[in-house]
């Protein structure tokens, strides 16, 4: 039995030499480089300070660079900077990341930027509070790319002038594409044949209105917040995970044909969130072929219009994939006659969309991101007719987020700080719905 102290707390075992709390030191030293790689580069560089054998740890075993316009300006930044590219032993360095502040100008002629650059052979993180048209790129031969620079201009290279053979990952963030840029699908594809990752946020340009991705090797792909895209083609037999966030929500004009189709046999993730194409399809030659099993992003209303906002493609991906879902992700909303009047002009009554959701039976793990209701609605009886769609669910959670924290039924004086009541109507006998699958609440 452990030994407590009078106040019921642990008593702990005195160290009897700073040796026996130094297991780090007995580490391997590639291990111990791994970690370094996690720490800005004037942190990693100190640790050879602490004894004999961390000198020969930095930079022989580490793989990473991290400069900060915090770790210095000016020419401390530059002289730090270009210190730490000649103590690297390699000529190819694995993983580089920047990060530069508005405060802070790079001039072009920064031999130490440069040379980042080209000695990139893995992953290239940038991130940049503000515009920097200068910026150089790597050589595109690493296998990661982060771009994170708000309003820079990406220049691409020309159609047929390089080739990017080992870029596996590219996510370019809160980038504009200039105006005559080519499609970025046609730079991909002839540029890019072994992309295996993409991620697309908050990018700007013609060369993203629309978007014909066709490649074998694709497997995941990402696009949020690209506001001028119009139409998005995949066709990839190896994607496994495909999300779509906040896109279709501006088209140009009102005439504009949007669509999103996708040919993806293999495709085990779905997410799909406050995104409007007038065309949505899922192209499969055997429609119970489908290998999805988790959805994720989706917004249910339970009443209210049924082909306006988020329920027409939640309802289209739940009867979809209704037999291959395992994992579902969604908003429950339960909206109120004002909530209704600012979303389709009319307040009370509304369709049950509710009675829409197909049955789903390997659904095993249900998880209600945002369950959020409004004044004077009732959670129960529509949550239980959810779950009555979920028969074998195994792991439920649930995250509240009500419109209104208090619900008074009655007329009466408001209650004290402290005696707030939730509303909620009674459920009968009849509304009653027994789990017995259930075996984790959260």
């Amino acid at each position: 039995m452990k030994k407590r102290n009078a106040d019921g707390t642990l008593k702990l075992k005195p160290v009897e030499s700073s040796r026996e709390v130094d297991r780090l030191s007995d580490l391997p030293d590639d291990l111990i480089g791994r970690v370094l790689g996690f720490l800005p580069t004037p942190q990693a560089v100190l640790t050879s300070r602490l004894s004999r054998r961390w000198r020969r740890v930095w930079p022989a075993h580490v793989r990473a660079l991290n400069l900060s316009v915090y770790d210095g300006v000016g020419r401390r930044l530059s002289g730090l900077s270009s210190g730490a590219l000649a103590r690297f032993a390699t000529p190819g360095i694995p993983s580089i990341s920047l990060h530069i502040a508005s405060h802070v100008d790079i001039a072009t002629g920064d031999t130490w930027y440069t040379e980042a650059m080209e000695r990139a052979s893995g992953s290239v993180s940038i991130t940049a509070p503000r515009v920097l048209n200068w910026l150089k790129l790597p050589r595109w031969e690493a296998l990661s790319l982060l771009l994170n620079d708000h309003g820079v201009e990406l220049q691409l290279p020309p159609l047929g002038v390089v080739r990017f053979g080992r870029l596996a990952e590219l996510a370019l963030s809160t980038v504009r594409l200039p105006s005559g840029t080519p499609p970025l699908h046609e730079f991909l594809s002839a540029c890019c044949p072994r992309l295996r990752r993409l991620r697309l946020c908050a990018v700007r340009g013609d060369a993203v209105r629309a978007l014909d991705l066709r490649s074998d090797a694709l497997e995941s792909l990402d696009v949020n917040n690209v506001d001028q895209l119009v139409t998005l083609h995949v066709a990839a037999p190896n994607l496994r995970s495909l999300s779509v966030r906040s896109c279709f929500r501006f088209p140009v004009q009102s005439d504009v044909e949007t669509e999103v189709v996708v040919s993806a046999p293999r495709m085990e993730a779905v997410c799909w969130y406050r995104s409007y194409p007038k065309r949505l399809d899922f192209l499969t030659a055997d429609p119970t072929a489908h290998q999805v099993r988790r959805l994720s992003g989706l917004k249910l209303p339970t009443r209210g219009p049924s082909g306006r906002f988020d329920f027409p493609y939640t309802i289209q991906l739940l009867r979809a994939f209704s037999v291959t879902a395992e994992q579902l992700e969604l908003d429950l909303i339960l909206p109120d006659d004002m909530t209704l009047l600012n979303w389709a002009g009319q307040a009370a009554g509304g369709e049950d969309l509710l009675s829409y959701v197909p049955r789903l039976p390997r659904v095993s793990a249900l998880s209600l991101n945002g369950l959020r209701w409004g004044l004077g609605c009732s959670v129960r009886p529509s949550l239980a007719e959810l779950l009555s769609r979920v028969p074998n669910v195994t792991r439920l959670y649930v995250e509240s987020n009500p419109y209104c924290r208090t619900v008074f039924e009655s007329q009466g004086t408001v209650p004290p700080r402290g005696e707030y009541q939730w509303g909620c109507v009674d459920v009968g006998a009849e509304e009653k719905l027994r789990l017995n699958s259930l075996r984790a609440l959260g």
